[in-house]
């Protein structure tokens, strides 16, 4: 299956909004529950013409929307950003996840020049943070019972990649061309 990378439109709210509101999704991330149209809309006006994020939706040949993600609070002055990643619940366990992470990675070091990835996961997901450090990002802590989700707090692991270990990457690939 062929995956296309695009940004983020008005169009994909849709699909956003589902998939927030799907408990195999917001389990283990941290969303303004439950999500809607005109909440995620206005979400959408905030972040189309932020500077300090990119998003993207990740589509197959016929355009159907295979995931979302990616870097968020871009600090240009420290030089790194926050990744993020969610895929469509009905194609969990199909590699999808993994494939579109690598490319945001790569899109991260090689378009946005950044000096530090990092990521934050919900201690218990333990299939995400496995894919993060087969990856080769470092856990740089656990931050202990720092969200509160279904009455009760949880942990949060921190995990960060720089750009000179990236360069070390089997997986690295140079994107020399925009969407």
């Amino acid at each position: 299956m062929k995956i296309k990378p695009k940004f983020f439109s008005e169009n994909h709210i849709g699909s956003r909004v589902e998939w927030i509101n799907n408990p195999s999704i917001n389990k283990t991330m941290f969303f303004d529950l439950p999500a809607t149209i005109e909440k995620t809309k206005k979400w959408y006006i905030n972040i189309v013409n932020n500077d300090n994020r990119v998003d993207f939706t990740f589509v197959d040949d016929s355009e159907n929307v295979l995931a979302m993600g990616g870097i968020t609070n871009i600090d240009s002055n420290n030089n790194n950003g926050e990744f993020y990643v969610m895929v469509n619940p009905k194609l969990h366990g199909k590699g999808i996840g993994k494939s579109v992470s690598f490319w945001m990675y790569n899109y991260a070091f090689s378009v946005l020049n950044l000096h530090r990835l990092y990521l934050y996961t919900d201690d218990k997901n333990l299939s995400a943070y496995k894919i993060y450090e087969n990856a080769g990002f470092i856990l740089e802590g656990t931050l202990r019972e720092h969200k509160f989700k279904n009455k009760k707090h949880t942990n949060r692991r921190v995990y960060g990649m720089l750009k000179s270990e990236w360069e070390t990457m089997s997986w690295k690939k140079i994107i020399d061309k925009l969407i």
